[in-house]
Protein backbone atom coordinates (compact mmCIF):
# COMPACT_ATOMS: atom_id res chain seq x y z
CA UNK A 1 0.00 0.00 0.00
CA UNK A 2 1.37 3.43 -1.01
CA UNK A 3 1.49 6.09 1.33
CA UNK A 4 0.20 9.15 -0.54
CA UNK A 5 1.91 12.56 -0.42
CA UNK A 6 0.33 15.13 1.10
CA UNK A 7 0.40 18.80 -0.76
CA UNK A 8 -0.54 22.32 0.74
CA UNK A 9 -1.92 24.18 -2.18
CA UNK A 10 -2.95 27.27 -0.37
CA UNK A 11 -1.49 29.52 2.06
CA UNK A 12 -4.38 29.46 4.20
CA UNK A 13 -4.38 25.95 4.49
CA UNK A 14 -0.98 25.95 6.54
CA UNK A 15 -3.16 28.92 8.89
CA UNK A 16 -3.47 28.25 12.70
CA UNK A 17 -0.04 28.58 14.64
CA UNK A 18 -0.94 32.73 14.99
CA UNK A 19 1.41 33.73 12.40
CA UNK A 20 0.87 35.54 9.34
CA UNK A 21 2.55 33.68 6.75
CA UNK A 22 4.00 34.67 3.23
CA UNK A 23 4.93 32.47 0.30
CA UNK A 24 8.82 32.51 -0.86
CA UNK A 25 11.44 31.24 -3.62
CA UNK A 26 14.58 29.93 -1.73
CA UNK A 27 17.64 29.39 -3.99
CA UNK A 28 18.84 25.58 -2.95
CA UNK A 29 21.58 25.50 -5.91
CA UNK A 30 23.01 27.88 -8.14
CA UNK A 31 25.99 28.20 -10.24
CA UNK A 32 27.62 30.30 -7.52
CA UNK A 33 27.42 28.61 -3.95
CA UNK A 34 27.14 32.19 -2.50
CA UNK A 35 23.78 32.17 -3.90
CA UNK A 36 22.44 29.40 -2.10
CA UNK A 37 20.38 30.60 0.57
CA UNK A 38 18.83 33.60 -1.48
CA UNK A 39 15.26 34.18 -0.55
CA UNK A 40 12.61 35.99 -2.61
CA UNK A 41 9.21 36.60 -0.95
CA UNK A 42 6.50 36.55 -3.57
CA UNK A 43 4.23 39.68 -2.51
CA UNK A 44 3.67 40.68 -6.15
CA UNK A 45 0.76 39.82 -8.73
CA UNK A 46 4.23 38.24 -10.80
CA UNK A 47 7.59 37.54 -10.53
CA UNK A 48 9.59 37.37 -13.74
CA UNK A 49 12.56 35.07 -13.28
CA UNK A 50 15.52 35.51 -15.89
CA UNK A 51 18.64 36.77 -17.04
CA UNK A 52 17.32 40.43 -17.90
CA UNK A 53 17.88 43.57 -15.40
CA UNK A 54 13.73 43.87 -16.17
CA UNK A 55 13.50 40.78 -13.91
CA UNK A 56 12.16 40.82 -11.07
CA UNK A 57 14.26 37.71 -9.87
CA UNK A 58 17.31 37.77 -11.83
CA UNK A 59 19.71 35.15 -11.67
CA UNK A 60 22.56 33.91 -13.85
CA UNK A 61 23.09 30.59 -15.50
CA UNK A 62 24.22 28.76 -18.38
CA UNK A 63 21.00 28.07 -20.47
CA UNK A 64 18.43 31.01 -18.39
CA UNK A 65 16.66 33.02 -20.60
CA UNK A 66 16.76 36.59 -20.45
CA UNK A 67 12.54 36.40 -18.99
CA UNK A 68 12.40 32.50 -18.88
CA UNK A 69 9.88 31.80 -16.26
CA UNK A 70 7.59 33.67 -13.98
CA UNK A 71 5.73 32.94 -10.90
CA UNK A 72 1.95 34.00 -11.25
CA UNK A 73 -0.39 34.95 -7.65
CA UNK A 74 -3.57 33.37 -8.74
CA UNK A 75 -5.64 34.87 -5.34
CA UNK A 76 -6.94 32.87 -2.51
CA UNK A 77 -2.92 31.92 -1.45
CA UNK A 78 -2.56 30.11 -5.02
CA UNK A 79 0.19 30.35 -7.33
CA UNK A 80 1.52 28.70 -10.94
CA UNK A 81 4.52 28.61 -12.28
CA UNK A 82 4.91 29.86 -16.08
CA UNK A 83 7.20 29.13 -18.39
CA UNK A 84 7.84 32.01 -21.18
CA UNK A 85 8.73 30.16 -24.11
CA UNK A 86 12.37 29.71 -22.45
CA UNK A 87 15.21 28.00 -24.96
CA UNK A 88 15.58 25.84 -22.88
CA UNK A 89 12.38 24.75 -20.76
CA UNK A 90 11.04 25.38 -17.04
CA UNK A 91 11.19 22.05 -14.83
CA UNK A 92 8.83 21.52 -12.26
CA UNK A 93 9.98 18.57 -9.79
CA UNK A 94 11.96 17.25 -12.78
CA UNK A 95 9.29 17.53 -15.62
CA UNK A 96 9.38 19.91 -17.95
CA UNK A 97 6.27 22.72 -17.78
CA UNK A 98 4.38 24.97 -19.47
CA UNK A 99 2.31 26.05 -16.83
CA UNK A 100 1.37 24.17 -12.95
CA UNK A 101 -0.23 25.47 -9.62
CA UNK A 102 2.76 25.28 -6.60
CA UNK A 103 2.55 23.76 -3.52
CA UNK A 104 4.85 24.00 -0.67
CA UNK A 105 8.34 22.26 -1.11
CA UNK A 106 8.13 22.09 -4.91
CA UNK A 107 11.21 22.33 -6.47
CA UNK A 108 11.92 24.98 -9.85
CA UNK A 109 14.71 24.23 -11.78
CA UNK A 110 15.85 26.74 -14.76
CA UNK A 111 19.13 26.69 -16.31
CA UNK A 112 21.96 23.96 -15.27
CA UNK A 113 22.59 24.85 -12.23
CA UNK A 114 19.57 26.88 -10.64
CA UNK A 115 17.14 25.47 -8.72
CA UNK A 116 14.42 27.39 -6.28
CA UNK A 117 12.35 25.81 -3.96
CA UNK A 118 8.57 27.39 -3.37
CA UNK A 119 7.96 27.55 0.31
CA UNK A 120 5.26 29.03 2.54
CA UNK A 121 6.94 30.27 6.08
CA UNK A 122 5.72 32.07 8.65
CA UNK A 123 7.70 35.11 10.30
CA UNK A 124 10.27 33.07 12.51
CA UNK A 125 11.17 30.24 9.91
CA UNK A 126 11.97 33.02 7.93
CA UNK A 127 14.16 34.72 9.84
CA UNK A 128 16.00 31.33 10.58
CA UNK A 129 16.52 31.04 6.71
CA UNK A 130 17.51 34.50 6.31
CA UNK A 131 20.12 34.15 9.78
CA UNK A 132 21.37 31.09 7.35
CA UNK A 133 22.14 32.80 4.57
CA UNK A 134 23.35 36.28 6.26
CA UNK A 135 25.59 33.71 8.28
CA UNK A 136 26.86 32.44 4.86
CA UNK A 137 27.51 35.98 2.74
CA UNK A 138 28.43 38.26 5.47
CA UNK A 139 31.68 38.87 7.93
CA UNK A 140 30.65 38.55 11.18
CA UNK A 141 32.08 41.74 12.55
CA UNK A 142 31.35 44.16 9.87
CA UNK A 143 27.87 43.17 8.23
CA UNK A 144 29.17 43.45 5.75
CA UNK A 145 29.62 40.65 2.70
CA UNK A 146 32.70 38.50 2.90
CA UNK A 147 35.51 37.95 0.81
CA UNK A 148 33.96 34.39 -0.35
CA UNK A 149 30.93 36.25 -1.49
CA UNK A 150 32.43 39.14 -3.00
CA UNK A 151 34.83 36.94 -4.90
CA UNK A 152 32.13 34.33 -6.56
CA UNK A 153 29.89 37.93 -7.67
CA UNK A 154 32.87 39.51 -9.41
CA UNK A 155 33.26 36.19 -11.11
CA UNK A 156 30.14 36.34 -12.19
CA UNK A 157 30.05 40.05 -13.04
CA UNK A 158 33.35 39.73 -15.11
CA UNK A 159 32.15 37.11 -17.21
CA UNK A 160 28.80 39.07 -17.93
CA UNK A 161 30.10 42.70 -18.38
CA UNK A 162 33.20 41.09 -20.34
CA UNK A 163 30.74 39.17 -22.66
CA UNK A 164 28.20 42.41 -23.31
CA UNK A 165 30.84 45.01 -23.28
CA UNK A 166 29.62 46.63 -20.13
CA UNK A 167 31.84 48.78 -17.22
CA UNK A 168 32.32 47.04 -13.92
CA UNK A 169 34.68 48.65 -11.74
CA UNK A 170 36.61 47.55 -8.60
CA UNK A 171 37.86 49.71 -5.72
CA UNK A 172 40.15 48.01 -3.11
CA UNK A 173 41.00 50.08 0.14
CA UNK A 174 42.45 49.32 3.86
CA UNK A 175 42.81 51.25 6.80
CA UNK A 176 45.93 53.40 7.04
CA UNK A 177 48.42 52.48 9.61
CA UNK A 178 45.73 50.28 11.14
CA UNK A 179 48.50 48.17 13.21
CA UNK A 180 49.57 51.72 15.03
CA UNK A 181 45.78 51.84 16.24
CA UNK A 182 45.73 48.20 17.42
CA UNK A 183 48.75 48.65 19.37
CA UNK A 184 47.81 52.08 20.77
CA UNK A 185 44.08 51.68 21.56
CA UNK A 186 43.64 47.66 21.49
CA UNK A 187 42.37 45.13 19.53
CA UNK A 188 38.94 46.28 20.60
CA UNK A 189 39.69 49.85 19.14
CA UNK A 190 40.62 48.12 15.26
CA UNK A 191 36.87 46.41 15.28
CA UNK A 192 35.34 49.29 16.18
CA UNK A 193 37.29 50.79 13.69
CA UNK A 194 36.68 48.42 11.36
CA UNK A 195 32.73 48.30 11.69
CA UNK A 196 32.49 52.28 11.79
CA UNK A 197 34.23 52.39 8.18
CA UNK A 198 31.97 49.65 6.86
CA UNK A 199 29.02 52.01 8.12
CA UNK A 200 30.27 55.06 6.39
CA UNK A 201 31.20 53.69 2.93
CA UNK A 202 27.65 51.87 3.10
CA UNK A 203 25.77 55.07 3.88
CA UNK A 204 28.20 56.50 0.88
CA UNK A 205 27.70 54.05 -2.14
CA UNK A 206 24.76 53.38 -4.07
CA UNK A 207 22.35 50.20 -3.13
CA UNK A 208 23.30 48.19 -6.05
CA UNK A 209 27.49 48.75 -5.48
CA UNK A 210 28.61 45.10 -3.09
CA UNK A 211 30.68 46.49 -0.35
CA UNK A 212 32.77 43.68 1.72
CA UNK A 213 35.39 43.38 3.93
CA UNK A 214 38.38 41.49 1.74
CA UNK A 215 40.79 40.17 4.81
CA UNK A 216 41.72 42.34 7.91
CA UNK A 217 41.50 46.00 7.55
CA UNK A 218 40.88 45.76 3.46
CA UNK A 219 37.76 46.13 2.16
CA UNK A 220 36.44 45.60 -1.64
CA UNK A 221 33.89 47.36 -3.48
CA UNK A 222 32.22 46.51 -6.67
CA UNK A 223 30.76 49.05 -8.74
CA UNK A 224 28.54 47.89 -12.02
CA UNK A 225 28.05 49.90 -15.06
CA UNK A 226 30.37 52.34 -13.67
CA UNK A 227 33.39 53.99 -15.59
CA UNK A 228 37.01 54.55 -13.93
CA UNK A 229 36.07 58.25 -13.69
CA UNK A 230 32.67 57.39 -12.10
CA UNK A 231 34.49 54.74 -9.89
CA UNK A 232 37.34 57.47 -8.82
CA UNK A 233 34.80 59.83 -7.97
CA UNK A 234 32.55 57.19 -5.65
CA UNK A 235 36.17 56.22 -4.50
CA UNK A 236 36.86 60.07 -3.60
CA UNK A 237 33.69 60.25 -2.08
CA UNK A 238 34.33 57.06 0.69
CA UNK A 239 38.06 58.63 1.27
CA UNK A 240 36.28 61.95 1.82
CA UNK A 241 33.36 59.88 4.42
CA UNK A 242 35.74 58.31 6.50
CA UNK A 243 38.12 61.01 6.67
CA UNK A 244 35.56 63.37 7.80
CA UNK A 245 33.95 61.10 10.34
CA UNK A 246 34.33 61.01 13.85
CA UNK A 247 35.88 57.83 15.17
CA UNK A 248 35.30 57.56 19.30
CA UNK A 249 36.34 54.81 21.66
CA UNK A 250 36.44 54.30 25.11
CA UNK A 251 36.11 58.17 25.01
CA UNK A 252 39.02 58.94 23.04
CA UNK A 253 39.21 60.32 19.94
CA UNK A 254 41.05 58.61 17.12
CA UNK A 255 42.19 59.79 13.51
CA UNK A 256 41.20 57.11 10.72
CA UNK A 257 42.03 57.58 7.08
CA UNK A 258 41.92 55.02 4.43
CA UNK A 259 43.73 54.69 1.26
CA UNK A 260 42.35 52.95 -2.15
CA UNK A 261 42.93 51.75 -5.64
CA UNK A 262 40.60 51.39 -8.80
CA UNK A 263 40.38 49.07 -11.65
CA UNK A 264 38.08 49.35 -14.37
CA UNK A 265 37.57 46.58 -16.91
CA UNK A 266 36.28 48.01 -19.47
CA UNK A 267 38.83 49.18 -22.28
CA UNK A 268 41.35 47.24 -20.35
CA UNK A 269 42.65 43.92 -21.69
CA UNK A 270 41.78 41.83 -18.39
CA UNK A 271 41.18 38.29 -19.39
CA UNK A 272 40.52 37.34 -16.17
CA UNK A 273 38.82 38.65 -12.83
CA UNK A 274 42.15 37.98 -10.66
CA UNK A 275 43.88 40.53 -13.36
CA UNK A 276 41.14 42.70 -12.48
CA UNK A 277 41.68 42.26 -8.79
CA UNK A 278 45.32 42.56 -9.09
CA UNK A 279 45.17 45.70 -10.83
CA UNK A 280 42.90 47.26 -8.21
CA UNK A 281 45.84 46.02 -5.37
CA UNK A 282 48.38 47.65 -7.22
CA UNK A 283 47.00 51.28 -7.00
CA UNK A 284 45.98 50.79 -3.97
CA UNK A 285 49.83 50.49 -2.73
CA UNK A 286 50.69 52.89 -4.91
CA UNK A 287 48.25 55.35 -3.48
CA UNK A 288 49.72 53.88 0.23
CA UNK A 289 53.54 54.67 -0.97
CA UNK A 290 52.43 58.23 -2.15
CA UNK A 291 51.33 59.33 1.04
CA UNK A 292 48.05 58.02 2.32
CA UNK A 293 44.66 58.85 2.74
CA UNK A 294 44.21 58.99 -1.19
CA UNK A 295 42.53 56.69 -4.08
CA UNK A 296 44.72 56.09 -7.34
CA UNK A 297 43.98 54.65 -10.76
CA UNK A 298 45.51 54.27 -13.99
CA UNK A 299 43.80 57.69 -15.10
CA UNK A 300 45.99 59.45 -13.11
CA UNK A 301 48.79 57.69 -12.46
CA UNK A 302 49.85 56.19 -15.94
CA UNK A 303 50.53 52.70 -16.49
Amino acid sequence: MSEEKTSVHSISDLLGNGQRQSAYLIVISAKSAAGIGRMFKLDRSEVVLGRSSEAQFQVEDDGISRKHAKVVALGDGRFQVVDLASTNGTYLNGLKVNAAPLYDGDKIQIGSNTVLKFSIQDELEEQYQRSIYESATRDGLTRVYNKKYFLETVRKEFSYCLRHRVNLSLVLFDVDHFKKINDAYGHPAGDYVLTRIAQRVSDTVRTEDLLARYGGEEFALMLRESAEDQALACAERCRYAVDKADFVFGGTPIKVTISLGVATLLDSDFSQPEDLIAAADKYLYRAKRAGRNRSDAKAISGP
